[in-house]
């Protein structure tokens, strides 16, 4: 935050104040702050790890972004496992947290779960469906674990997402995350399918790849698609 500028430099967090007060000072010098704050929306994350009622999920979700509001004007909000939620309460949750300020709001396929055809339906029954929608940002966030995070993030993009979250070399937890170089040289090359326009320099990809495997100590397989 205090060494890169001209960029937004944005910090994760649970929706608990203790995290979002040390996001917030982690952020302090940051020429533009993000806090990136949420939590769980689907059955089983609310049933099995929070152990919260829906209605208590939505007051967490709201008083988590309204904190963070307090100390930056940007605020994301993740509806942690959106894909297996139930999408009517899923809107529901983004209604609120949009009111309580959120500028985007992330739709992950946490587990890895979806398919190309389901996820693009459930960005497309989001901007739908949520009447502040433009209002904030529509953000994806794939992980890998059936190989489809690449399709994923591609078919929320053409279902009108605005940004993506991933990793260069696709490295995360359990199968990894979406590999930004493939959604990137997939817009590049056909740009008109996807509708938007990338300011990316591509010519970039390669060095940044080896730069992130020699950093994380994760080896870039040679069969790995655009930068292998």
């Amino acid at each position: 935050a205090r060494e890169i500028k001209g960029i937004t430099v944005c910090g994760l967090t649970r929706a608990v104040d203790v995290d979002i007060d040390v996001c917030a000072e982690a952020l302090r010098d940051a020429d533009n702050p993000r806090i990136h704050t949420g939590i769980g929306v689907s059955p089983q994350h609310m049933e099995k790890k929070l152990n919260m009622a829906p209605h208590q999920v939505i007051e967490a979700a709201v008083h988590a972004v309204k904190h963070a509001k307090k100390y930056v004007n940007d605020v994301e909000f993740y509806a942690e496992d959106s894909f297996r939620s139930d999408w009517s309460f899923l809107v529901r949750v983004l209604e609120e947290v949009i009111k309580a300020g959120a500028t985007v709001v992330n739709i992950p396929d946490t587990v890895g779960y979806a398919t190309p055809w389901e996820y693009g339906d459930l960005i497309s029954y989001v901007i739908e469906n949520v009447k502040s929608i433009d209002k904030a940002i529509v953000s994806i966030h794939c992980h890998n674990d059936l190989g489809m995070a690449t399709a994923n993030s591609l078919a929320g993009i053409r279902a009108g997402a605005r940004q993506v979250e991933g990793c260069i070399n696709g490295i995360g937890e359990r199968a990894g995350n979406t590999a930004l170089e493939e959604v990137i040289m997939a817009i590049y090359s056909q740009p008109k399918i996807y509708g938007v326009e990338l300011g990316i320099n591509t010519r970039e990809i390669a060095a940044t790849s080896r730069l992130v495997s020699r950093i994380s100590g994760v080896p870039v397989p040679s069969h790995k698609a655009i930068v292998g």
